[in-house]
């Protein structure tokens, strides 16, 4: 701007106008649209966290917004005595600055984190995304926190409570991997084992007395101690697996088989036969299965059961086609879980292992080094193979085969954090290096490891900042509408009690689109896992009332700036859209009164005049030089 008052001549008015100019502006928004642009950059290929930390919470960052802030309020100093025509122009200038400011302060005060409830618990606490990295000290049964700070973003050293640690990498994500040692304190039996050639990745399976026996594809698998000896089971010691039901026929019930009675008696506990059909030359017809006579053997049977409650099943199978298992309701909605099987089809063929009666079990014992495995078949047939410890060993059952890839007398199971693909549900993890230890440690999301201080038990702790409430929500009740025929939900809401500090207690409803606000906090309803758990997102944002004033001002102030002409008189180029008429710039011959300064032709003499006050023409969109006879220097 020119310097049209007296002050803007003196040392103070130089540094406000050069402050105010745009010469100064125009560099600085340069730089803010690059650091724009980068932290955008940054949020869209790694995350808001490093942009945040990079760019917008950096110092230099805050920095060069004040600047900006700087130049804004010169911008508005300099105009200084200020005009009617200045009003729009500072509404405008203020309000960008208190929507700088709002944005600052909502960075650095907003708190905003999730609760997870599950039906019937309460909590007053909230966990946020922030992460924190905290050194506590374990006295008497609780952690005492030595220091704290924000966890690092980048490489680098740092110091924390005094105790000094470099990050030499931030894994945004990491996976818990395990690895077996033969190196354990007390002798512990464990083996490597996959289930034939073709599968993905191989097991540890160790001794039952310390873990429980796991089922595998099917099949049971028990691994007994040093020493200990086992003896496949016999039909006449009855603990052979179940024998094969006389009709040819059983009832699987939660893979439990269950013999088939005749008509009249329980088919399974709940559950009664009340109609069998057999078939020996079935057919299958769009009414149910049909005896014919002329076509080739193909045994089948029809059962009908009911549960007496209203409800009725018929379950079909077939000798020749153990496969084709066919259940369908007849009435009622209750549903019994329960197939009808054939135990053999046609030429004793076995049907498949999903299908059979018996369990199948696989038995690891015999003497160390040496190893003994014991197979038992659905079938009931049992097979005992011995080798002598080389591994890797096949142990061939004929439709079973099973590789030892190893075996330990005193394993030891150890777990280590590697890096990992970003995925859903990330974990991030630090790579520190603490004291003068040349081994990097890995400090995965919400673990902890041990550090070294004297005298003390003390720890360096990964988590997510926590706050807590002046209030507590107990979940009553958690409501999920489907839409119809699927299971995606419509809308889910949640009944909740909130406990204030103060004051009595109250219930409210929270839902997709009506938060609970509660002492300055707003709790919306934002998830949920399962049936009965219910995820809320918790917000409080001092800066968002000034940023919505801001935003009001900035409004007002364009609109004052560009559609008020009674307050921003004087500026050139600002249109006159509700003028009835646009005013010829043209030389008009003017008499004036000598005694009054009235025009003798009706246009007042005011209008050939400047103005005292702008030093510019009565007509606001014409400058003095573009007059008529003006010669331009």
């Amino acid at each position: 701007m020119k310097r049209s008052h007296a002050w803007h001549h003196t040392a103070f008015g130089n540094v406000a106008c050069w402050l105010g100019s745009i010469q100064f502006a125009v560099p600085i928004l340069i730089f803010v649209a690059v650091a724009l642009g980068w932290g955008t950059y940054l949020e869209s290929t790694q995350s808001a966290r490093v942009a945040k930390s990079v760019v917008y919470g950096s110092m230099w960052f805050l920095i060069l917004m004040g600047l900006v802030c700087v130049s804004l309020i010169f911008a508005v100093v300099t105009r200084y005595p200020w005009k009617r025509k200045h009003v729009g122009f500072i509404i405008v200038h203020a309000s960008l600055i208190a929507l700088i400011v709002g944005g600052f302060w909502s960075m650095w005060g907003r708190i905003e984190g999730h609760i997870g409830l599950d039906q019937g618990s309460t909590t007053g606490t909230l966990e946020m995304d922030q992460e924190r990295l905290e050194l506590v000290e374990h006295d008497n049964g609780q952690f005492r926190t030595l220091g704290e700070m924000e966890a690092p973003q980048q490489p680098g050293r740092y110091s924390i409570g005094g105790m000094p640690f470099e990050v030499s990498e931030v894994w945004e994500n990491v996976r818990e991997d395990f690895e077996v040692k033969d190196d354990g304190a007390d002798p512990y039996r464990a083996v490597g084992i996959q289930f034939g050639p073709m599968a993905e990745s191989a097991m540890w399976i160790g001794d039952e007395t310390k873990a429980e026996a796991p089922t595998v594809d099917g099949m049971k698998i028990r691994v007994l101690a040093d020493g200990l000896d086992w003896t496949p089971p016999t039909a006449s010691n009855g603990t052979s697996p179940a024998a094969t039901p006389e009709s040819g026929y059983f009832f699987l019930v939660n893979d439990k088989p269950v013999p088939l009675g005749g008509e009249g008696q329980p088919a399974f506990p709940g559950w009664t036969i009340v109609g069998i059909k057999r078939f020996a030359h079935a057919t299958v017809s769009g009414s149910g299965l049909s005896e014919e006579p002329g076509e080739k053997d193909n045994p089948a049977i029809e059962v009908t059961i009911t549960d007496g409650k209203g409800t009725t099943e018929v379950h079909t199978a077939f000798e020749k086609f153990p496969d084709m298992l066919w259940s369908k309701p007849i009435e009622g909605t209750a549903k019994s879980g329960a197939r009808l099987v054939a135990m053999h089809g046609a030429g004793g063929a076995t049907p498949p292992a999903a299908s059979g009666a018996g369990e199948e079990l696989l038995v690891v014992f015999g003497k160390l080094p040496g190893i003994k495995v014991g197979h038992v078949g659905r079938d009931g047939v049992a097979k005992v193979l011995e080798h002598d410890g080389t591994f890797p060993w096949t142990a061939d059952f004929g439709a079973r085969k099973v590789i030892i890839l190893r075996q330990f007398a005193k394993a030891r199971e150890e777990s280590k954090f590697v890096r990992a693909p970003a995925a859903e549900g990330t974990r991030p993890a630090l790579v520190l290096r603490l004291g003068d230890s040349a081994e990097p440690r890995v400090l995965a999301w919400k673990a902890m490891v041990p550090v070294s201080l004297p005298g003390r038990v003390a720890m360096l702790r990964f988590h997510p900042r926590t706050v807590t409430l002046p209030f507590a929500l107990r979940l009553d009740q958690f409501r999920k509408t489907d839409y119809p025929g699927t299971e995606m939900a419509m809308a889910y809401e949640s009944d909740v009690t909130v406990q204030p500090m103060e004051g009595a207690e109250r219930r409210a409803t929270i839902s997709m689109n009506n938060p609970l606000v509660q002492s300055g906090w707003k709790v919306y309803q934002s998830g949920f896992v399962g049936a009965n758990v219910s995820i809320f997102s918790v917000m409080r944002d001092p800066g968002l009332p000034l940023t919505y004033i801001a935003s009001v001002g900035l409004c007002l102030g364009i609109l004052i700036t560009f559609y008020g002409r009674g307050l921003t008189w004087g500026h050139p180029g600002v249109p006159a859209p509700f003028s009835g008429k646009e005013h010829s710039h043209a030389t008009v011959p003017v008499r004036s009164d000598p005694v009054n300064g009235a025009s003798v032709n009706g246009v007042r003499g005011h209008d050939a005049e400047l103005d005292a006050e702008t030093g510019s023409s009565a007509d606001p969109g014409r400058r003095q030089s573009d007059a008529p006879g003006h010669v331009r220097a």
